[in-house]
């Protein structure tokens, strides 16, 4: 652990339907905040509250609870060697989706509708 704590003070809270940006310099604590409020690290002093719920190590093991919690909250990184980590592009666009228990027929379906939103459908056999 570093010898000055990375997050003082914060307090948070984002309602249903807001939308919120968190703006700073480097090394503001912007990435811990959102590896805090993603579940992928827990505070030494402090609670992270989902609709109502502690977040912490025990609650994100609950399977159920998990996969209602990464349904709801994303984490989309900002170096993409840490974030793509699939062969294939419809390889990394379905990796939520099938991490969702969706039937396989719905996985395809979700990776050909954004495929072609997007215009990349032609990509699917490229690494990322």
């Amino acid at each position: 652990m570093g010898k000055y704590p990375a997050l003082c003070d914060v307090t948070l809270s984002v309602r249903t339907g807001e939308s919120v940006v968190i703006l700073g310099a480097n090394g503001s604590g912007k990435s811990s905040l959102l590896n805090l409020l993603d579940g992928l690290v827990f505070a030494q002093k402090g609670e992270i509250r989902f609709m109502g719920r502690l977040i912490n190590e025990n609650l994100l093991r609950d399977a159920n609870f998990n996969r209602f919690f990464r349904s709801k909250v994303g984490f989309v990184f900002q170096n993409s060697d840490v974030q793509l980590f699939s062969s294939t592009v419809w390889d990394e666009i379905a990796f939520g989706p099938l991490h969702l228990d969706l039937e396989l027929n719905e996985v395809k379906a979700r990776v050909k509708d954004i495929s072609e939103l997007l215009g990349i459908e032609k990509l699917w056999d490229r690494p990322p």
